[in-house]
C-alpha cells in the first residue's frame, strides 16, 4: 500500500511540473524579412509601458534583439515580455547606425507596432517593398487585422486634400473619431481595444459623451496593465467620499451649479457642431471662402457658379448658422 501511495504522489508531482511548465510556456516571433545590403542583419524588440511612448528610443527599452541570417530567417524568443498583453516595437537600422534610431514616415522607415504577451506565437513576412515592413503578412495574431485597422482609420484624416477647408477637415476627424471608439467598443483584445481609443483626443470627447467613457472604464475595470493605469489617470477620479463635514445644502447647490454648466456647456458645444453639419457640400466650401474674406465676386469665379447661386448660398448659411454678416462667420471658433 505504501508503494502504491509513494508512486501516486510521484505522479501527480510530476503532473503538477508539467501543468507549472505549460503555463508558463514561452512565446516567439519568427518570420522572414527581404532585406537589401544597406540594412544591419539584426532585429530588436522594445518593449513600450505606455502608448505615449511608441515612439520612444533608447536602450533601455530595447528588451531583446536577434540575428537575421542570409536568407532573412530570424527567431526572437518572448522570455522577457510581461504575460499580459504588452505593447512592443521591431526595428531594423542601416548598417552603421546605432541600435535605438528609429525613423518614421518615409521610404526608410524601420519600424512595426505589435500587440502580444510572453505565450504569443507570432509570425511575420515583409514583400520587400518600402518601407521595409509595408504590406507584411501576420500569422498567429488575427487582432493584428483590427490594430492594423485601427492605424489606417487614424491616418485617414491625414491623407485627404481638403482644399484648406476647416469645416470638412474637422467633419472627417468627428466621423473617424466615432468610428474609433465603435471598433474600441466591439473589440475583445484590451490593448488593441485601448489602442483606438489613443488615436482619437478623448480627453475633449469626454467633455461631450462622459457616458461612453464612463461605461468603457467599467468594462475593463479588471484591466491593471500599465496602458490601462496610464488612461484611467487622465479621467476625474469617480468616489463616493464622506460629507460629515460639508452641510449638505452648500453640496446641494455646489452640484446643482456643476450640472447647470456642464449642461450648458454641452448643449452649447452640441448646437454650434449640429448648425455646421446642416450646411451642405458646396455651402461648407463658400462658408471657408467666406471665412478667408473673399466677395460674392471672388466667390463666383472660385467655385466656377453665378453670382446669383453665391447670394442664395451666403443666405442659407447665415439662415442655418443664425448668423447677420461676414464677420459674424469669421469670429466662430472651431
Amino acid at each position: 500500500m505504501n508503494k502504491i501511495i509513494k508512486n501516486t504522489i510521484a505522479i501527480l508531482f510530476i503532473l503538477c511540473c508539467q501543468v507549472n511548465v505549460f503555463s508558463n510556456n514561452v512565446g516567439y516571433i519568427s518570420g522572414k524579412l527581404i532585406l537589401d545590403d544597406t540594412w544591419d542583419k539584426k532585429i530588436y524588440v522594445s518593449y513600450l509601458k505606455t502608448f505615449e511612448k511608441e515612439y520612444a528610443v533608447s536602450n533601455d527599452i530595447i528588451i531583446a534583439s536577434a540575428t537575421i541570417d542570409s536568407l532573412g530567417n530570424f527567431k526572437i524568443d518572448l522570455d522577457n515580455i510581461p504575460s499580459q498583453w504588452s505593447f512592443f516595437r521591431l526595428h531594423i537600422v542601416k548598417k552603421g547606425v546605432s541600435p535605438n534610431s528609429l525613423v518614421i514616415g518615409s521610404l526608410d522607415e524601420n519600424f512595426i507596432l505589435f500587440v502580444g504577451k510572453r505565450d504569443s506565437e507570432i509570425k511575420l513576412f515583409n514583400t520587400g517593398e518600402r518601407p521595409v515592413f509595408s504590406g507584411t503578412r501576420i500569422e498567429g495574431a488575427d487582432y493584428m487585422k483590427t490594430f492594423n485597422y485601427i492605424k489606417k482609420l487614424a491616418n485617414y484624416p491625414n491623407s485627404i486634400d481638403y482644399e484648406n477647408s476647416i469645416i470638412e477637415k474637422e467633419f472627417i476627424k468627428e466621423v473617424v473619431s466615432e468610428k474609433l471608439k465603435a471598433v474600441a467598443d466591439t473589440c475583445s483584445n484590451p490593448l488593441v481595444s485601448l489602442y483606438a481609443i489613443y488615436q482619437t483626443d478623448f480627453q475633449a470627447d469626454y467633455l461631450i459623451h462622459p457616458k461612453f467613457y464612463d461605461d468603457y472604464l467599467s468594462k475593463w475595470k479588471n484591466e491593471n496593465s500599465s496602458y490601462f493605469i496610464s488612461f484611467r489617470q487622465k479621467f476625474p477620479i469617480k468616489e463616493y467620499v464622506l460629507i460629515d463635514k460639508i452641510s449638505e445644502k452648500y453640496l446641494i447647490f455646489f452640484v446643482s451649479v456643476i450640472c447647470f454648466l456642464s449642461v450648458g456647456i454641452f448643449i452649447y458645444v452640441k448646437r454650434k457642431h449640429q448648425n455646421i453639419k446642416q450646411l451642405s457640400v458646396q455651402e461648407r466650401k463658400i462658408f471657408d471662402l467666406l471665412r478667408n474674406g473673399l466677395s460674392n465676386k471672388e466667390i463666383s469665379a472660385e467655385c466656377n457658379i453665378e453670382l446669383t447661386t453665391v447670394k442664395s448660398h451666403v443666405g442659407s448659411i447665415y439662415s442655418k448658422l443664425k448668423i447677420k454678416s461676414r464677420k459674424e462667420a469669421m469670429d466662430i471658433k472651431f
